[in-house]
């Protein structure tokens, strides 16, 4: 935690106060009279030159103002002085009678290093320019032109932003269309036939028509809500060409859009039921005789009711019912209660089995719902129960215990998942020991050659919490009596998942976001091993603590010395600093750490040797997609790249719209975006 003297408040708020006024003389008077400016203002002695203790204390104020004061100490700062002066004078002495910066030694920084300079600028161009074009339209013809002339720029901008969305997007509007077609060509097909069903329409009138129609749809909807989650036959289907036109990452989001869809149906199809069971009560005799010829229908109303609620049609849509209530009830809050969530979702695969059996009784027609979906009901349960055998479970081979609670857990690699496994591909993890029916998703930090399967993941949740306690206990060799060595594990994968598709570009993004940077880890090992088509790769990981940096240190090392081929380009970001870059205590105090850096291969902020030096603040993703694509460009010629996140949704987005906006201003170069889910 930084200390900032008492003697030294009033420096503090003057400095402060400070800025504003070095800005304020870069509007009027250029660079050269700010950097003046701040040298004077810098220079509390008034010696004509900038001693440690003036520097020292300037570099203090912007720590605490960028709110970095919990992650460095005075010590850190004192190095970061020293790493300026050596960057200016190439001096190690560290004698205060010598440490020092004169005004000339001030701009030479500046001229250097040009990049510095955002500390001083402003709006005051944009002002110019805003100026400029009212003095230009001041005339009636003038503005009329110009103001169809925006118009225009306008229109062809939103036209290269719609076009930009529909590159992104064309495999999922496609399919979603083809999905309302089927929809409503299986509703309309049905419902035409029960239209036009005399017997059927003298007993029920239209609401056997909405009932059957919604029947149809219930059936094909009930096939795609179970195709979708068949994860190891989609997994499967990644590896052919196939993967350029399926929605293969948007499965979760596909599973619930016709989740949806199936309980509207159902819902559809239950009222529409209820209506047909009033109308059947009051039919007459001879109507109801002539649409079920073979069958006793009784003559009273209630009697009526009892004999269709006793059918095998009845009394498995009562259960369909309860179970769809109580499933869908959950689901609403399914990140809150999770596990609440979980259990109660089983209950749609007794919906399922009931949906089979619901229509065999063919008090309609013969039934249809079982050939629907008894294909995708084994594919789905053919894995489901192959994990829950002694076949899924292999050995511990090492437990680490990590800063920030975070696990490393390393497991004997199954003999099958040789050939098959890829980077990029996650698992579900079972320890029996914690609870025999929970499976969780991780993704490998292992790569494919690797004799091991990896893990990481911290502790964040009950289930985890768990795992974590129970793992440390055997880390740490504090074994409970009776237990002997770490517990024996259940995985079940490996499954596709959309860092998959990496070796489909020959320039890579690849974002992580705090222990997101699991299935990115995986990728770059395979990158070094094989880099196949990628010629280039950008690496971005972003943590909100300092103490994530350790998670990867000496694997980043590793990758950074096997990197030969200067393949990749990785960048670390810690968010939880504000970084301004106008604020000229920020940008030095950056510039000082940049320095010590480069000089001693020693990262200030971690406090250790690392080759890859950590950056403060949020990343600016236009800036930095747009330096990626004008380096790709121009230097290998490439005319697309792709971007592959894991990390949180507000993340996601801001990189989604920072390539939109980069595609949508170059034609010529486009940027894929795929983010990562479970």
């Amino acid at each position: 935690m930084l200390y900032i003297h008492a003697s030294h408040t009033s420096t503090y708020f003057y400095i402060l106060v400070a800025y504003k006024r070095i800005v304020s003389t870069a509007k009027s008077s250029g660079y050269d009279n700010a950097i003046d400016v701040a040298f004077d203002t810098l220079d509390i002695s008034n010696t004509g030159h900038l001693n440690r203790c003036d520097i020292q204390q300037f570099l203090l104020t912007a720590a605490a103002h960028t709110k970095l004061e919990d992650q460095v100490n005075e010590s850190v700062i004192e190095s970061a002085v020293y790493a300026l002066i050596w960057d200016l004078q190439g001096s190690d002495d560290n004698d205060d009678e010598k440490v020092f910066i004169t005004k000339q030694q001030f701009h030479e920084l500046f001229d250097r290093h040009p990049d510095l300079l955002t500390a001083f600028e402003d709006d005051i161009e944009l002002s110019k320019r805003r100026s400029a074009v009212l003095s230009i339209i001041s005339s009636e013809r003038q503005q009329e032109w110009d103001v169809e002339d925006i118009i225009e720029e306008e229109k062809e901008s939103w036209l290269h932003y719609i076009l930009t969305h529909l590159r992104n997007r064309w495999v999922t509007i496609v399919w979603i269309v083809i999905y309302i077609g089927s929809n409503v060509g299986m509703f309309a097909y049905k419902a035409y036939v029960y239209a036009n069903h005399d017997e059927a329409q003298a007993v029920f009138g239209t609401c056997i028509t909405v009932a059957r129609g919604s029947a149809s749809a219930l059936n094909l909807n009930a096939f795609l809500v179970l195709l979708v989650m068949c994860k190891h036959f989609m997994t499967l289907l990644r590896k052919t060409p196939l993967r350029f036109c399926v929605l293969f990452d948007g499965i979760q989001e596909a599973h619930i859009l016709i989740g949806v869809v199936f309980g509207l149906f159902a819902l559809s199809h239950t009222c529409a039921h209820m209506c047909d069971f009033y109308r059947l009560g009051i039919a007459n005799d001879e109507d109801v005789n002539a649409l079920f010829p073979t069958r006793n229908i009784p003559q009273s109303p209630s009697a009526r009711w009892g004999y269709m609620l006793s059918t095998r049609a009845g009394i498995t849509g009562i259960i369909m019912v309860v179970c769809l209530v109580i499933a869908y009830s959950f689901a609403i809050n399914r990140t809150r209660h999770f596990n609440s969530f979980w259990y109660t979702h089983h209950l749609l695969l007794v919906m399922v089995i009931c949906l089979c059996i619901h229509g065999t009784g063919n008090l309609l027609e013969p039934y249809q719902s079982l050939y629907w979906v008894i294909g995708p009901l084994a594919l789905y349960a053919i894995p489901r129960i192959w994990r829950e055998t002694p076949l899924s479970t292999t050995d511990v081979i090492k437990i680490e215990i990590k800063k920030g609670d975070v696990v490393q857990l390393r497991l004997k690699k199954p003999k099958y998942y040789n050939g098959y496994i890829k980077s990029g591909m996650y698992g579900f993890l079972n320890v029996g020991s914690v609870s025999k029916t929970e499976w969780h998703p991780f993704t490998f930090t292992s790569g494919e050659s690797d004799e091991y399967i990896e893990f990481h993941f911290r502790k964040v949740g009950d289930w985890t919490g768990k795992v974590y306690d129970l793992l440390q206990s055997r880390a740490d060799d504090r074994l409970p009596a009776g237990i002997k060595g770490p517990p024996r594990m259940k995985v079940e994968g490996p499954i596709g998942a959309s860092s998959q598709g990496f070796s489909d570009y020959a320039t890579l993004i690849l974002v992580g976001a705090g222990i997101g940077i699991t299935p990115m880890i995986s990728v770059l090992k395979q990158l070094l091993v094989d880099p196949g088509k990628v010629k280039r790769c950008y690496f971005y990981w972003t943590v909100r603590d300092r103490d994530s940096f350790v998670w990867f240190t000496d694997l980043m090392d590793e990758i950074f010395e096997a990197d030969k081929k200067n393949l990749l380009q990785i960048r670390h970001f810690l968010t939880s600093v504000k970084y301004d870059a106008r604020d000229l205590g920020a940008v030095l105090l950056h510039h000082a750490t940049r320095a010590h850096h480069k000089r001693t291969n020693v990262d200030l902020l971690l406090g250790q040797q690392i080759h890859h030096q950590v950056e403060v603040g949020r990343p600016d993703w236009k800036e930095e997609l747009e330096s990626v694509r004008e380096e790709t460009q121009s230097q290998d010629g490439e005319s697309k790249c792709g971007i592959f996140l894991c990390g949180p949704s507000k993340m996601a987005d801001a990189v989604y719209e920072a390539s939109v906006d980069v595609s949508k201003t170059n034609p010529g170069f486009h940027m894929y975006f795929s983010k990562e889910t479970f």
